[in-house]
C-alpha cells in the first residue's frame, strides 16, 4: 500500500471513528453520510492543499480514489 493511501486510510477511520480501513473500503458501507463525507474533503484540502471535489468523492468514495486525485493533481 502505498503512503499516501495509508495516511488517506488513517484519516478515513478518524472520521469514521472505525479503525483498519482498507484502501477499496467504500465509505459509505463504514457508515459514512453527507456530514462526514463533507468532513472528510475539508480535511483532504488542509492536509494536502488539494481540492476533491464532494461530486467525485461520491463517485467512488475509497482511499485509493482520494489518492488517485491527489496524485494526479500533484
Amino acid at each position: 500500500m502505498a503512503e499516501r493511501e495509508t495516511e488517506l486510510c488513517e484519516l478515513f477511520g478518524e472520521v469514521l471513528g472505525v479503525p483498519g480501513i482498507e484502501p477499496e473500503d467504500h465509505f459509505f458501507d463504514l457508515g459514512g453520510h453527507s456530514l462526514l463525507a463533507s468532513k472528510l474533503v475539508k480535511q483532504v484540502h488542509e492536509r494536502y492543499g488539494v481540492r476533491v471535489p464532494l461530486r467525485s468523492f461520491y463517485e467512488d468514495p475509497t482511499a485509493r480514489a482520494v489518492a488517485k486525485q491527489l496524485d494526479q493533481a500533484a
